[in-house]
């Protein structure tokens, strides 16, 4: 299933928020951004494809390359590009969760699927990154 999955992303893509490139292009002007991610194993490498996105993320991981929990994934992209000031962005309570355990600030997309109630700092668009990092 996970193939086909990837496979339809890679041709069809999906539908990104608005002003998700234009903050991505900012952001990456000013910040190294990653990727971390509970998908499987070629997932992001199709949003990538499909997007033309990558050339603003410098590393990604996800548990269908590691076997390991978001946490560990988060602290592993941490420790592999020596990072001293990190926050997760995430929409779900357990990327909240992960963001805790991995000892790092986390800035809820209120405009997500989760519903999160404790977080450092909230947006209501991804553009709205722009005026609180």
């Amino acid at each position: 299933m996970s193939n086909a999955e990837n496979e339809a992303l890679r041709q069809q893509g999906g539908e990104l928020y608005e002003h998700v490139e234009s903050t991505l292009e900012q952001l990456a002007s000013r910040y190294s951004l990653y990727i971390v991610s509970n998908c499987q194993d070629g997932y992001i490498e199709a949003f990538y494809h499909y997007h033309n996105l990558g050339k603003y993320f410098r590393d990604y991981e996800n548990p269908g390359r590691t076997g390991l929990s978001k946490a560990e994934n988060i602290q592993l992209v941490i420790s592999r590009n020596q990072l001293n000031a990190s926050v997760y962005v995430g929409d779900t309570l357990g990327d909240q969760e992960a963001a805790k355990k991995a000892g790092i600030p986390f800035i809820y997309a209120g405009y997500g699927f989760g519903d999160v109630k404790t977080y450092d700092k909230m947006i209501h668009q991804p553009k709205d990154l722009l005026q609180i990092l």
